[in-house]
């Protein structure tokens, strides 16, 4: 009970402060900025894999973002509305660069690595993101936010404005895909 008090005045907070950024409160909007960069950051950098380009993303989604703050309904979290912007710019910087992202957690594979030689941390890596390679941009995308942000179905298809039967496609193909990927390049190790 406790925690649903603190969510809506939470929520009330962010209300308020949206309200407030729509009339031109540019203080309201710093305020915005503060509570959802980090994760608007780490969204960007496991999608692209580099610090400068997820600041990059950060940077323009905020800006995207003012501009397009009066539009903004509320039929979603204003987190949702925020990452599905950024993520569409990931999406499209992706397409352009085709960088890589490594996702550590994926296939048993950890933030604090199981095993003991660094090396071979790293190796898994360098691993995990050539198998992301194989992966088209949505895909991608739709692997990062529900695997390694661990979105729900729906909030992965509200973020990326898809479908969320097209999501659990998505992601069964790039699960599929990670794991031939894997396997090929390194046939000895197991992976979930």
């Amino acid at each position: 009970m406790l925690e649903t008090a603190k969510e809506k005045a939470s929520a009330d907070v962010e209300t308020e402060l949206i309200a407030k950024a729509k009339n031109g409160d540019k203080e309201a909007f710093n305020r915005i900025i503060e509570l959802h960069q980090n994760e608007i950051y780490r969204i960007a950098y496991r999608m692209l894999d580099d610090r400068d380009d997820a600041l990059d993303i950060v940077q323009e989604t905020f800006f995207r973002a003012y501009r397009s703050l009066k539009k903004f309904r509320g039929d979603s979290s204003l987190r949702l509305w925020l990452e599905k912007i950024a993520s569409n710019i990931c999406i499209s910087r992706y397409r352009r660069k085709r960088v890589f992202v490594g996702i550590e957690e994926v296939f048993g594979l950890g933030k604090s690595p199981r095993w003991d030689d660094e090396i071979d941390a790293d190796a898994h890596r360098k691993l995990l993101s050539r198998a992301l390679a194989t992966l088209t941009p949505r895909e991608r995308a739709v692997f990062v936010l529900r695997m390694d942000e661990q979105l729900a179905g729906k909030e992965v298809a509200e973020t990326l404005g898809i479908a969320e039967g097209t999501v659990k496609t998505l992601l069964h193909r790039a699960n599929e895909k990670m794991r031939m990927a894997l396997k090929k390049m390194a046939p000895k190790e197991k992976f979930i």
